[in-house]
């Protein structure tokens, strides 16, 4: 059926919703048989279940629900999710034309759209030696540099010294899958007997890339892959994002996740009220609220739409200051984070702030196109020049976020990101927030120095405040 791709919510109660989307997720046959259940009277011709998933748990009716959220997210780590009520369920759809009218007024029903979502690295980048102007570096970029460059400039060694290099810490890789004979990966989505195993994509993959750029900064971070069930839309972001919460609900991890994707922001976006982009109470911008009160930290690329050089993918209406940072990548909760190479200079096609959702958008800055993954000599050979986007700002980030919570896991996520951005560098002339870098450029070592200090005052009963010192 050449339909719309929708998300179909229902308002419905349940106790056990971790365990029965677990199920749902480990087999197709379960997943149709819930989500046919979930349809019921609504479902027939013109309405076609998405293969292979259940129906998505919902635990906050809006956005807004702060008190909905805390209780949800109230003693999760390890309880296996066991009497975290749901508000509603989520299904995935194709609806005909003919069908969505009828559904828009169905007082019972609520009609999501699932989007088309792009990730966040610019392709194949051309470079040459010439001089960057004004202080951002645009098409030709300059040559990129090797990891060992981006390691200094983050001042990791003073936290591998101590022995904080991301030992005890999963980051989940929301992305296209990643190659786990390269990378460790040590679970995350999977059905039995499927060929799309954790870690069976090739090293030359998106997530492959996001993989070695988390491990620029935690060398002994561990991995989750969850590749979207292999198709870049809201919906199986949203499954992938509750397959995050459900493990997250039996052992306490992952501890992160890394999301280097967006939506592009055209005129259907813009146009209609319940987008991803506009909509704040939108399931998937929902779940990720869940996810973060849950205790994950979830870092998000500002996106490639900036104003100076921004990607192919970006339709004006998206591009620039106010317009490219958007969708849950934009929302308060997360770490959003655009790029800057190794100079310092943003590089033109790091999106904009203020943000759709949040005004103060990006929260900081990172660093993009060096060989991590890709480039002479290293795993993904020269498919691509170097690592780039800032989808591969977004990991390393990420993985410095890893490290430190190696060294004080008691971290909650807005500990952790309030922290990054406090000890962050100032850039780009202007002290403290702007719209191109944020709080400034990430910095490790001043990060992990703050927190140590503020904990060692702490103990001797300073009365010092500091993130995690409560």
């Amino acid at each position: 059926m050449a339909g719309l791709h929708v998300l179909l919510e229902m308002s419905s109660k349940e106790n056990d919703a971790f365990s029965r989307h677990a199920a749902g997720l480990e087999s197709a046959e379960e997943a149709q048989k819930q989500a046919t259940e979930m349809m019921g009277a609504v479902g027939g011709v013109g309405i076609e279940i998405e293969e292979d998933a259940p129906p998505i748990p919902m635990f906050a009716a809006t956005a807004e629900d702060d008190q909905a959220l805390s209780a949800f997210a109230l003693g999760l780590a390890g309880s296996t999710g066991r009497g975290k009520k749901t508000k509603s369920h989520v299904v995935q759809a194709e609806v005909s034309r003919t069908r969505m009218g009828e559904l828009l007024e169905a007082p019972d029903i609520q009609v999501w759209p699932s989007s088309p979502m792009a990730l966040l690295d610019e392709g194949a980048v051309a470079f040459d030696l010439a001089s960057s102007r004004g202080g951002v570096d645009c098409r030709p970029f300059r040559p990129g540099v090797d990891i060992a460059t981006i390691r200094e400039l983050l001042g990791v060694a003073a936290l591998w010294k101590e022995g904080a290099q991301g030992q005890n810490i999963v980051v989940g890789v929301l992305d296209e899958g990643i190659d786990g004979s390269t990378y460790p990966v040590i679970g995350g989505f999977a059905r039995p007997n499927s060929a799309r195993q954790p870690g069976s994509a090739p090293v030359t993959s998106h997530g492959s890339m996001c993989a070695a750029d988390i491990l620029v900064a935690a060398p002994a971070a561990r991995l989750y892959d969850y590749p979207f069930l292999g198709v870049p839309r809201s919906g199986p972001a949203l499954q992938m994002m509750q397959a995050a919460l459900n493990q997250f609900s039996q052992d306490g991890t992952p501890q992160i996740t890394n999301n280097s994707y967006g939506f592009t922001a055209g005129p259907s976006a813009i146009t209609d009220p319940r987008h991803e982009v506009n909509n704040f109470n939108h399931p998937y911008n929902r779940k990720v609220r869940e996810v973060v009160a849950a205790g994950i930290a979830c870092f998000f690329a500002a996106g490639n739409c900036g104003r100076d050089c921004p990607s192919g993918n970006c339709h004006p209406s998206g591009i620039g200051p106010g317009n490219s940072i958007s969708a849950a990548n934009s929302m308060e909760d997360v770490v959003t984070v655009a790029a800057v190479n190794s100079r310092h200079e943003r590089v033109g096609y790091s999106a904009q702030g203020p943000g759709i959702f949040h005004a103060q958008k990006p929260d900081l800055v990172s660093y993009t196109h060096f060989f991590g993954n890709f480039g002479p000599g290293r795993p993904g050979g020269t498919a691509q020049p170097y690592d780039n986007g800032t989808s591969a700002a977004t990991p390393v980030a990420a993985g410095v976020g890893a490290a430190l919570l190696s060294a004080f896991p008691g971290l909650s996520p807005a500990e952790l990101k309030e922290l990054l951005m406090r000890t962050a560098t100032d850039v780009g002339g202007s002290v403290g927030w702007d719209r191109d870098h944020g709080a400034g450029v990430i910095n490790a070592a001043a990060a992990y120095a703050q927190q140590r200090n503020a904990m060692i005052i702490s103990s001797y009963g300073g009365g010092a405040s500091g993130a995690g010192t409560a």
